[in-house]
C-alpha cells in the first residue's frame, strides 16, 4: 500500500519545481509573469460574447484583488488593455486586451511557443496532452479544497 503523505509530497515537490521554473526562468522577457498571464487569458477568452471583468481574471490567477488591480493599471498604462464599464450592469468594468497588447503578447509567446515544441517533442504529444489533462484535474480539485482567495 503506497503511503498517501509520501505521495502528497512528491507530487508537491513536482508542483514546486514545476512552478519555480516558470516563473524563475523567465521564459517571457519583457513582460512581467503576471501580466503575461493576464493578456493570455484576454486573449483566449477575446472571442467570447460575454467579456472578462477583474473578479474573472482574479479567479483565473488566484492573485490578490491589490495584485490584480496594478497589474490592471500597469498594462492599462502601457496600452495593452481598456477597461470599460458595462451598459447593463455599471458596477461592472469589463477588460479587454488592446490590438497593441496582442502584438506584444503574441511576440512575447513565439518564445514560449518554441520551449513548447522542444518540450512536446522530447515526451511526445499523447504524454503531453495526458499531463495537461492531469493537471487540469489537479488544478479544479485544489480549488474545490481551497478555495480562491476572497471566498
Amino acid at each position: 500500500m503506497t503511503d498517501i503523505g509520501y505521495v502528497g509530497e512528491q507530487l508537491l515537490y513536482a508542483w514546486l519545481d514545476l512552478t519555480s521554473t516558470l516563473w524563475n526562468t523567465r521564459i517571457v522577457s519583457s513582460l512581467p509573469y503576471n501580466e503575461a498571464h493576464i493578456m493570455g487569458l484576454l486573449l483566449r477568452h477575446s472571442d467570447s460574447e460575454d467579456p472578462m471583468t477583474a473578479t474573472d481574471l482574479i479567479k483565473h490567477t488566484r492573485l490578490l484583488k491589490s495584485q490584480m488591480n496594478k497589474t490592471l493599471i500597469r498594462l492599462e498604462e502601457r496600452g495593452f488593455i481598456t477597461r470599460t464599464r458595462s451598459a447593463q450592469d455599471k458596477r461592472m468594468i469589463h477588460v479587454h486586451l488592446t490590438p497593441e497588447g496582442k502584438t506584444a503578447y503574441l511576440e512575447e509567446h513565439k518564445g514560449v511557443e518554441a520551449i513548447l515544441h522542444q518540450l512536446v517533442s522530447k515526451i511526445g504529444a499523447d504524454r503531453a496532452l495526458s499531463v495537461a489533462k492531469d493537471l487540469t484535474e489537479i488544478v479544479a480539485l485544489m480549488d474545490s479544497i481551497v478555495p480562491p482567495p476572497g471566498k
